[in-house]
């Protein structure tokens, strides 16, 4: 008979809820709670300043989940007796000599997600590939790395793997950012890359710009996370796997609720995978410029429409007559350079109408228009609606 509780089970969970994919196991957690509780959660995020809890048992709890962020509570953990669910542990936690083998835990189906990607990146019709994992190649990160190449070995692919450097090399990113920049320039292309994670992509992404290898024209990268934080502020934005970390989170507290009422006593290993993914910019199919003019009018004018340049800054700047910038942008991008300016203009300035509460002024001078009122005007022409009407509909 399962065990009967006569107060509300308190669970302590400590996760490092300062990323994205923690936070969303955080609310598969909360889910289950909401079902099935109610539970008295005590939730530890491994801040500075935080205020933990010593001995779990003094404060009477029933239960744990904990992620791989033990950090100093790895010796309390390991001398407790109670039920205690591991997500995501680290390789060294599953060894016969850890106190934590015997846990029930959550871990990622690490070759689904390089199934996953390696599928993404064949159905847009790449021919040769790479893969950049972990700067630890924890045994995650060499999972994701078989099953992508593994996959790409099936449909008659090889895959090139980028071998980190010496554990003396990796405190130092500028060292190991020199070495991955050559092995970027030596990759044939164009090359479809996946990364281990979204915070590994960013690094290979920031690599490419530094080296003036374009991306996705020459190297297209899919990270793993879909951390919408680093994702949305790279430029390009990052195309990203999305793992089920609320599914994560949910099933761990499943396990825990049926170890602490005593209907599971057998370690319980269950496993969670891809949800969706998710195409940005780095992945997304372009027309490469092969006008040069053209593409370095095109770099010129992104980086500067919202200076309140005019099409005489931009024929300054490519030293050709005006006439000859026209005629040639008109023919490969099949609009004037006053259109193309305006275009940049407007994109930001309905970034910023739909995404902040800047004021009118405020965003006038944010996007390079000399008046209000002009910008009204070219506003409701291009988007069929004033912005006031924009900002507040749903």
């Amino acid at each position: 008979m399962p065990k009967i509780f006569t107060q509300t089970p308190r669970v302590v969970v400590i996760l490092e809820t300062c990323v994205q994919p923690d936070r969303e196991k955080l609310d598969g957690i909360f889910k289950y709670v909401r079902f099935y509780g109610p539970w008295h959660l005590h939730i530890i995020q491994n801040r500075v300043g935080e205020q933990r809890l010593a001995h779990f048992e003094t404060w009477q709890a029933n239960g744990i989940i904990v992620g791989q962020s033990m950090l100093d509570m790895e010796d309390t953990l390991a001398r407790t007796e109670l039920p205690l669910v591991l997500i995501d542990p680290l390789p060294r936690h599953l060894t016969r000599s850890s106190p934590f083998s015997r846990c029930s835990h959550v871990q990622n189906d690490s070759a689904s997600v390089g199934i996953a990607a390696a599928d993404y990146f064949l159905t847009k019709g790449f021919k040769r590939f790479a893969y950049v994992g972990e700067v630890l190649d924890r045994l995650w990160s060499q999972g994701r790395g078989r099953g992508f190449a593994d996959r790409l070995r099936r449909a008659g692919f090889s895959c090139q793997t980028y071998v980190p450097p010496a554990a003396a090399e990796l405190s130092d990113w500028a060292v190991e950012q020199a070495r991955l920049a050559l092995w970027l320039a030596a990759l044939p292309k164009p090359v479809a890359l996946f990364a281990a994670m979204d915070i590994r992509a960013r690094q290979v992404l920031d690599t490419c710009l530094i080296s003036g290898i374009k991306v996705p024209e020459d190297v297209a990268i899919l990270g793993v996370d879909n951390d919408e934080q680093l994702c949305l502020g790279s430029f390009p934005t990052l195309s990203s796997i999305g793992c089920d970390m609320a599914q994560c989170g949910f099933m761990a507290a499943q396990l825990l609720d049926e170890l602490m009422r005593g209907k599971r006593k057998l370690r319980t290993v269950q496993t969670y995978g891809v949800k969706k993914i998710v195409e940005r910019q780095s992945t997304r199919a372009t027309q490469p410029v092969q006008d040069q003019l053209v593409a370095r009018a095109l770099d010129f004018i992104r980086l500067n429409a919202c200076e309140g340049i005019g099409v005489a800054d931009v024929v300054a700047y490519l030293k050709v007559s005006r006439r000859l910038a026209e005629l040639r942008f008109r023919k490969v991008c099949g609009r004037s350079l006053l259109d193309e300016i305006q275009s940049v203009r407007l994109e930001r300035v309905r970034r910023l109408v739909a995404e902040t509460d800047f004021s009118i002024r405020e965003i006038t001078d944010r996007s390079g228009y000399q008046t209000e009122d002009h910008l009204r005007r070219m506003f409701k022409r291009h988007f069929g609606t004033t912005m006031r009407t924009y900002r507040h509909q749903d």
